[in-house]
């Protein structure tokens, strides 16, 4: 019987457990962490669906991670589970940028339900609701996924598919707790940095505000001041910052002051709106989403990190690949290394 231990309790750390178990039934899959929901860091994030600081992943991966992670909240959405919320997404720009690399329409809108560029009348609209001045956008239908629900979620989907909880700080890939395991997947986020190590990793600091707003129905962000707006069933995530190499957790007033005015610019009535909760994370910055497999002390090591402000976004999918790294390298124990 195959020994698979995987390493973290985020998101992707349950999808992966999830997806190795239900295809792989007789294995042993088991996940060590030292913090499981509601006490991990994506539990405090806004859970949009949007590819968001993915360094320079390419388009084509994210693009088939994304889009089968879509195609999971459409799917848990239509079934009513995890509170999920489906409602228009609108980013909108003051400048038309200037970057040579930009592109008006992303990559991953072929991915997505009705994305449309916004036209003059659109954008008058918002000018006109908002007493702004946006000369672009664009529009498509998004999910909101609440992190404190969906974790749970898997986390019992894994459990009642034969899986185990650990809880435990591993602090490196020969750790002598994964001695047993034939195959370690690491999906330890910002932790990666020292635990494989990476220096390639690093914290992208984010801070926002939850506010009492029901009477918002669609989610959006100004993409020139990357300020954000996302209702859920809950509440109101106002947003945010993303502080590269700061690893500070603690609440700071200066920023929750610039979240607050950029906020308030976007939509003036949320002056109005009860504060619920104020937080701060550290995002998991990388140049590059790594997901590879690597065979060092006759073990096979699937990594699994760096998914910066897209974990939400990309897991599912992302937990595919790790199967199918999985599946290539059970068939073919002489492979030295294998890639997606």
């Amino acid at each position: 019987m195959v020994k698979i231990a995987v390493l973290g309790a985020g998101c992707m750390g349950l999808g992966a457990a999830v997806k190795i178990k239900e295809s792989f039934p007789d294995a042993e899959v088991v996940i060590f962490s030292k913090e499981f929901s509601p006490d991990t860091t994506g539990d405090g994030s806004g859970g949009l669906w949007c590819p968001y600081l993915c360094g320079s992943t390419p388009v084509e991966k994210l693009s088939a991670w994304g889009g089968e992670t879509y195609k999971l909240y459409h799917k848990l959405w239509l079934e009513g589970g995890c509170n999920i919320c489906l409602l228009p997404f609108y980013s909108l720009r003051h400048n038309i940028s200037k970057d040579p690399n930009f592109q008006e329409t992303p990559f991953w809108a072929k991915d997505v339900f009705g994305f449309n560029l916004l036209g003059p009348k659109q954008l008058k609209y918002f000018n006109d609701l908002y007493s702004s001045d946006y000369v672009q956008g664009y529009t498509f239908t998004s999910f909101i996924v609440p992190p404190p629900i969906i974790l749970p979620f898997l986390t019992k989907r894994f459990l009642n598919a034969g899986g185990r909880l650990v809880r435990a700080a591993v602090t490196s890939l020969d750790d002598a707790m994964l001695a047993p395991y034939d195959v370690i997947v690491n999906c330890t986020g910002l932790n990666a940095r020292t635990v494989v190590p990476d220096d390639r990793v690093f914290p992208i600091r984010g801070q926002i505000l939850k506010v009492h707003a029901p009477w918002l129905h669609h989610a959006i962000i100004d993409a020139d001041g990357d300020h954000y707006i996302l209702p859920n069933y809950k509440s109101t995530v106002m947003g945010g910052t993303h502080q590269e190499h700061n690893y500070s957790t603690k609440v700071n007033d200066e920023d929750t002051d610039f979240i607050q005015k950029g906020c308030y610019k976007i939509v003036p009535a949320l002056k109005n709106a009860k504060i619920l909760d104020n937080w701060a994370g550290l995002r998991p910055g990388r140049d590059m989403v790594r997901l590879e497999a690597e065979h060092r002390n006759g073990k096979l090591y699937i990594h699994n990190y760096g998914h910066g402000g897209s974990g939400l976004t990309l897991f599912w999918g992302c937990a595919t690949d790790v199967v199918k790294i999985l599946e290539q390298n059970l068939k073919n124990k002489t492979t030295v290394i294998s890639k997606l």
